[in-house]
Formats: C-alpha cells, sequence, structure tokens
C-alpha cells in the first residue's frame, strides 16, 4: 500500500505555494513500478500523458487513476480535490505553465549528520546503479528489473551526487504509525543542475549509533 500524490510530483512541484505535505493523494496499492499493482498501473499511465500545465496535469491523473482501475466516482473526487488544492487554494489558472526549471532551494536545516549518511549511502546506490544492492533495501518488494526501468528507462537522467544541503529536515517525517517507529523520508534525486524527475521513499529507524534505512519506492 503506497501513498500516491494524485498530481505528478516531479511536474507540480513547481508550483509557487506547493506542499507535498497538503497536496492531495490516495492510498493504492502496491509499489509504483510493478506494473501488475494499483500504484504500478496508475504512475506507468500518468507517465505517457503530458504535464505541460496544471490542467494537463490533473487530466493525466485522472487518467491515471481510471487506468488503475478505481472506479469514476472516485476519479471525480480526485478531480475534485486537485482542483480545490491548484485554484481555489493555490489561485493558480488551470493554464500555469509546468515547463519552467526547478530552482534548488537551500535547506533551512539539515537532518541530523547520521541520518544523512544512511540517505547518502541509498543515493550512491541509485546513482551507480546497484539494482541488487537496492532490491535489499526494500526486503525484496522492489524487483531489480522493476527498478532498472523505472530509473533507466521511464525517467531516464543522468542522476548525480546531490549537495549537502539537499539533505534537508523537511525530507523526514516522524512516524505516526506505532507499528512502524523512526521516520519516513522523501528526498528528491539530483542532476547536475538541480533536482531530478525521480525520488526516493522509505524509512529510517534508528540502531545503535546510526540509521537502518529502507527503500519503499523510487516515483517521479
Amino acid at each position: 500500500m503506497g501513498d500516491h500524490l494524485i498530481a505528478l510530483h516531479s511536474a507540480v512541484r513547481v508550483c509557487p505555494g506547493y506542499s507535498r505535505h497538503e497536496a492531495p493523494s490516495i492510498l493504492l496499492d502496491g509499489s509504483s513500478m510493478a506494473r501488475d499493482t494499483e500504484h504500478g498501473r496508475a504512475v506507468t499511465a500518468q507517465l505517457t500523458r503530458r504535464h505541460g500545465t496544471i490542467e494537463e496535469s490533473i487530466e493525466a491523473a485522472v487518467f491515471a487513476l481510471g487506468a488503475a482501475g478505481l472506479p469514476r466516482s472516485i476519479c471525480r473526487q480526485a478531480r475534485a480535490a486537485c482542483e480545490d488544492y491548484f485554484h481555489a487554494r493555490l489561485d493558480l489558472p488551470p493554464s500555469y505553465d509546468l515547463g519552467r526549471r526547478m530552482e534548488p532551494v537551500a535547506a533551512t536545516e539539515l537532518m541530523p549528520e547520521p541520518m544523512c549518511r544512511a540517505l547518502e549511502y541509498v543515493v550512491a546506490l541509485v546513482v551507480d546503479g546497484e539494482y541488487d544492492e537496492l532490491s535489499g533495501l526494500s526486503g525484496g518488494r522492489l524487483q531489480v528489473a522493476d527498478l532498472r526501468r523505472r530509473v533507466e528507462e521511464d525517467c531516464p537522467e543522468a542522476l548525480v551526487l546531490p549537495p549537502r544541503d539537499a539533505y534537508g529536515i523537511e525530507a523526514i517525517t516522524r512516524s505516526e504509525d506505532p507499528d512502524l517507529p523512526g521516520w519516513t523520508y522523501f528526498l528528491d534525486l539530483w542532476i547536475d543542475d538541480g533536482p531530478a524527475r525521480l525520488r526516493i521513499e522509505g524509512t529510517l529507524e534508528e540502531s545503535g549509533d546510526g540509521f537502518t534505512v529502507t527503500l519503499g519506492d523510487i516515483l517521479p
């Protein structure tokens, strides 16, 4: 089960005032890269559509939920939630251009050093294409072939190691689930001139003097 941001995060994050914490989301079954899951069908379909404007991004989001097999009533609610968020709350028109470059934003505060090291390790594995090790960090939930396809085919970019100030405290959230102690992370990957289309998500849990990290998904 994964928390799916209804509008493609990598497209709409350029919107002024946008917050991933407040943007409409929905729970979908499975990882986003396994094409036989609800979540995977949605993201696979979403990546085939244009995202040049907010209107196009919302249309792509609704199309994706339909491709995942969700009822029309849920798709209509998802559209209404997106329109309320982007048009009413952020006061942006349907024609708002999403083709703007994502400017790097310096973190207001860095996450603790042990967390930085744990996440730097995961990022380095993605950059180097170490898919076997990434699959291991997912507990086998993410398959090597799916990881390779997501990074090399779905959203191919020349990924690089991000600067240290990319590891901001805002990328981690204390878990509210008593069965999942620790933190969740939501971290953009990088290309030479700023954030890439892809991000990594997963969990961090204290272990001795450091943190044990798991990989939950790699998403656009």
